[in-house]
């Protein structure tokens, strides 16, 4: 490293900012080796020590026959050295000795098994261990797998109503209302959609893991807020679980799906990372999964459940845990007091802006701008890319970044921090106003103390500021003050970058990638280099209530009478049957599979896709580069499935699957043989037994699911009752019988009902299409 002079540009932001240029009057004339011109932009600091604050891990002190229970003293003592002050768990005694010797509070996640009034009463006893509740944990996963219900109602009716009970509970209770209510938890992308509309939240809650990719990967500002439904105030969002497991023998199963590990050393570099992404993103808290192992007598290579601690099965804490450890050690500035029980705070200096710039920074130089209690700066700098091959499964060492880093103003000192065990000492620098900096693919902190502090004049709230939306995006425009050097946006404290200036004179900033009919809270602060910061100005945005609705209108096998034996291909016509364009440049991907398993995918196809416009795809490329299939014996179920990651907020969520049937002669084919009411009086759930006929070839495949659904056909449209899936073998010519139960009861009289047998496909057949009949019935007077 050394100190230089030669041109510089404007310091790159995050990447989930925009990076844009004021006026040419607000380049600076500097004087370091001479007069030159530069061009340097004033960039407002948050705290260090808030930073710190949003910091938590996963924990379950409840799990006794784990580490958690057989270690809970030295487990204790590392989390207290670690210094977060957030845990996540259920309420446990445990809770109040890490309170008391450490300062530390808890995320409660609700127990819905238990009375909600039950729960209200130890929260008001506990409220001193309280940091938020949380509601129910990935309720489309463990709720639909136990079997619970609320008010009689499962998934979705059950999780939703509970939710908003807990949350009227918690707000109409006097010394609870202050307490953050955090949305519950789903488990699969795109599931808040059959939850919507729920707005019985403080903060919307994310369950974001990078599946050992980059942590920039994991961030989704779309998908947590799919329960809000048409008409909500995007609220902000802290994510209850993220990370990384450190599984790397290729055993990718996890409780909600499949997740790739990483090893010890990109596990120490991505977490850090995470944490100041995600403080980027205005994330309320951010929780790592987990601090100990929740898996008892598994090995950290046998089951990636017990790979995601910070410390290893048998509690030695992962190099990841000192890396973190260094972090927070070096941006904390509050204190526990264990002899008062309570936090001692640093107090804290006016909002400064530091201005400076990162020449040469390729846009993987990510950073983080702090500021302490003394008015120093603190900047935290990390190259965004991998740091791991998942294919190989082996460490990645790409070189640092170079980037010339150029103050205004003369610092007194810099010193560069680095992190975790074996970290190479601090650097020093005395009496720099430039400087070049090596940028890891990890955090580094670089302590900056100005030779002289910042005292500018108070500055005014930028005004007004005029908004422009579309159905996904919001500009926001404002008149460019003489005073001002740059102006900043955020939305729910996620940065969104600085404004530019336009032809008309004005700044503008666009905000892509919203969601539509959705009101947007954006602050927007003014700065200047001279270190001001102005108070912010509010101004919420509506985006247009326009969706689009993208379908699979057609499907085909290529070719198209193959044989067994032969290789076939796929081709769909996806097509966007809804009253808005998909956003430009957004991908709009494909997925092919065979009963149930992905062959191929397209993704090569990218907005715009205009209402009414279509468009064919064909698979391009697949999990190994495959993108045929070679057509084996008996039936099978070919899908296409457009928008399959949820790239896309569409008016209907529902309707993005398209299946055909392709078959060499022979298979299992299934109807309604009979349908026997068992229970119809008012007031009383509906039973009824379904007879499932196989009047195929061959008997229905071994563990798949045989669904017999009942419907209601009172109204114009099919109203669900309730559902059975059976698993048992129907051999060719054989009956099963399910008995299905309603969660809701009918009145007396008169009903048609329909029974659909397999509607989603589970079974390959013969006969592709859906296999329903319907019946009269007459429903008795309760007694």
């Amino acid at each position: 490293m050394k100190n230089s002079a030669r041109p510089l540009s404007l310091p790159h932001l995050p990447a989930i900012a925009r990076r844009f240029l004021l006026p040419a009057e607000m380049v600076l004339l500097l004087a370091n080796s001479g007069a030159r011109a530069t061009e340097l932009a004033p960039e407002p600091a948050r705290s260090s020590d808030l930073l710190v604050e949003r910091i938590g891990v996963a924990t379950h002190w409840g799990f006794h026959n784990t580490i958690y229970g057989t270690k809970w003293d030295e487990l204790q003592k590392l989390l207290g050295d670690l210094g977060v002050r957030n845990v996540r768990d259920s309420l446990d005694p445990r809770l109040e000795d890490l309170w008391k010797a450490y300062g530390i509070r808890a995320i409660l996640v609700t127990e819905p098994r238990l009375p909600l009034g039950t729960q209200v009463d130890l929260w008001k006893t506990n409220k001193h261990l309280i940091a938020a509740i949380e509601g129910p944990n990935e309720v489309n996963g463990g709720w639909v797998k136990a079997g619970l219900t609320y008010q009689g109602k499962s998934w979705p009716e059950g999780p939703h109503l509970f939710q908003d009970d807990f949350y009227k509970a918690i707000k109409a209770d006097a010394d609870l209302k202050d307490v953050p209510v955090l949305a519950l938890s789903t488990a699969y992308k795109g599931a808040g959609v059959s939850l919507a509309p729920l707005r019985s939240f403080d903060c919307a809650n994310a369950h974001c893991y990078a599946g050992g990719g980059m942590p920039s990967l994991s961030l989704d500002f779309r998908d947590s807020y799919l329960l809000l439904g048409r008409g909500a105030v995007c609220p902000p969002l802290a994510a209850t679980e993220s990370g990384y497991h450190t599984c790397t023998g290729g055993n990718t199963k996890v409780v909600a799906g499949a997740q790739f590990g990483v090893s010890h050393a990109a596990q120490r570099k991505y977490l850090p990372r995470q944490v100041a992404e995600y403080f980027n993103a205005g994330l309320q808290w951010t929780v790592l999964y987990e601090f100990g192992v929740g898996r008892p007598k598994k090995a950290e290579q046998e089951d990636p459940e017990a790979a995601f601690g910070l410390l290893q099965p048998d509690g030695i804490p992962k190099p990841a845990y000192h890396a973190l450890k260094d972090l927070i050690k070096a941006l904390t500035e509050s204190h526990w007091d264990a002899a008062v029980q309570t936090w001692i705070r640093a107090g804290s200096s006016p909002a400064r802006a530091l201005t400076f710039a990162l020449e040469g920074a390729p846009e993987t130089v990510h950073h983080t701008l702090l500021q302490r209690a003394d008015g120093s700066f603190q900047l935290l700098l990390w190259n965004e890319v991998p740091s791991f091959d998942l294919k190989a499964r082996r460490d990645l060492t790409p070189p640092a970044a170079k980037v010339h880093l150029v103050l205004k103003e003369t610092a007194e000192s810099i010193a560069i921090l680095h992190l975790g065990p074996d970290a190479a000492p601090a650097q020093q620098f005395q009496s720099v106003k430039e400087l070049d900096v090596q940028v890891p693919d990890e955090v580094i902190v670089l302590n900056i103390k100005l030779a002289a502090p910042l005292h500018p004049p108070t500055l005014a709230a930028p005004a007004p500021i005029e908004a422009k939306t579309t159905p996904t995006s919001v500009e926001l425009t404002l008149p460019l003050a003489q005073n001002v050097d740059a102006y900043w946006v955020t939305l729910n404290e996620r940065n969104m970058g600085q404004a530019r200036r336009g032809s008309d004179g004005k700044a503008h900033l666009l905000v892509p990638a919203l969601i539509p009919a959705t009101t947007y809270p954006f602050e927007v602060v003014a700065a200047t280099v001279d270190g001001g910061v102005s108070a912010p100005a509010k101004i919420a945005a509506t985006t247009s209530d326009a969706f689009p609705d993208l379908v699979v209108s057609s499907l085909k096998v290529i070719p198209e009478s193959p044989k067994e034996g032969d290789t076939v291909t796929f081709a769909a016509v996806v097509e966007n049957r809804g009253q808005a364009a998909t956003e430009p440049g957004v991908l709009i991907g494909t997925k092919f599979s065979v009963d149930g398993k992905t062959i191929c995918w397209n993704d090569q196809l990218r907005g715009p896709l205009a209402p009414g416009q279509h468009a064919e795809v064909k698979p391009n490329s697949g999990p190994s580069g495959v993108t045929s299939w070679v057509l084996t014996h008996g039936c099978h179920n070919i899908t296409a499935f457009v928008d399959d990651v949820n790239r896309i907020v569409e008016s209907n969520e529902t309707n993005n699957r398209l299946t055909i049937g392709l078959t060499t002669g022979s298979g299992p084919d299934l109807l309604v043989k009979e349908m026997k009411i068992v229970q119809a009086e008012s007031g009383k759930p509906l039973v009824a037994d379904v007879t499932v006929a196989n009047e195929g070839s061959e008997a229905t495949p071994a563990g798949v699911g045989i669904a017999a659904n009942l419907y209601s056909m009172d109204e114009k449209s099919p109203k669900q009752l309730g559902y059975n899936i059976g698993r048992t073998v129907i051999a060719p010519g054989g009956a099963l019988t399910l008995t299905v139960t309603c969660e809701v009861s009918l009145e007396a009289g008169k009903h048609k009902l329909r029974v659909v047998v397999d509607d989603v496909h589970r079974v390959p057949q013969l006969n592709k299409v859906s296999h329903q009949a319907d019946f009269d019935i007459v429903v008795a007077p309760g007694r």
